[in-house]
């Protein structure tokens, strides 16, 4: 696992200045987004039972009850429980390829750009990590990003999903998150120039400003 020759990100990620505010929006839609939003509770009139008034109103000299399944008694219903929701929210698609091409500059220190990921040729974990060792880029969390189809990403994926801390995504899925958690950041010479492209509007739409 070597080096390649680039060393530096591309001009358009050096220019740009990262927006706290931004990145703050996109780490919370993200972690938002995977919420799953299946809890539920059972109001009083979903419990089952309690449909018999449990005693008479007057003379036993017990408090008022109309049913066993006031949220007042043991296994009775949940009073503003929660129900089955969706915590998404959305921002604008320039706004999140902005925030992602502002946090893969702000970790430009910790990035190493390779030509291609390395063959494991026996698929074992053991392998991987003493590639990535001796490459010197252990410092976890380890974040992979590539091209989909490229040589060997499949094979990385599958050795390096026992490692506490290691992740790979694909250039498409990888977020704002994953970047500002990662300690060091490998990613692909095939997988920079698609991001390159998807961010160049950005590049456009500042210089038609200027």
């Amino acid at each position: 696992m070597s080096k390649a020759s680039i060393q530096q990100l591309p001009d358009l990620f050096s220019n740009l200045t990262p927006n706290v505010h931004l990145l703050h929006l996109s780490v919370l839609r993200q972690q938002s987004n995977q919420r799953a939003g299946t809890a539920s509770t059972k109001t009083k009139g979903e419990v089952r039972g309690g449909g018999k008034k449990p005693w008479k109103q007057k003379g036993t000299g017990r408090a008022r009850a109309g049913s066993i399944r006031s949220p007042l008694w043991v296994g009775g219903g949940i009073t503003f429980g929660p129900k089955p929701r969706s915590f998404k929210f959305k921002i604008p698609q320039k706004a999140r390829n902005l925030a992602l091409a502002q946090a893969i500059a702000s970790k430009s220190e910790n990035i190493v750009i390779l030509n291609k990921l390395p063959e494991i040729k026996d698929g074992k974990t053991k392998t991987f990590l003493a590639q990535a060792k001796s490459a010197g880029i252990m410092k976890t969390p380890l974040l992979f990003i590539c091209k989909e189809g490229e040589p060997n990403c499949a094979e990385v994926k599958r050795t390096s999903r026992n490692v506490p801390e290691v992740e790979l995504k694909d250039q498409k899925f990888v977020g704002v998150y994953d970047v500002l958690k990662a300690n060091t950041i490998v990613i692909t010479e095939s997988a920079i120039s698609e991001l390159e492209k998807r961010f160049s509007k950005l590049a456009k739409g500042k210089a038609k400003k200027a």
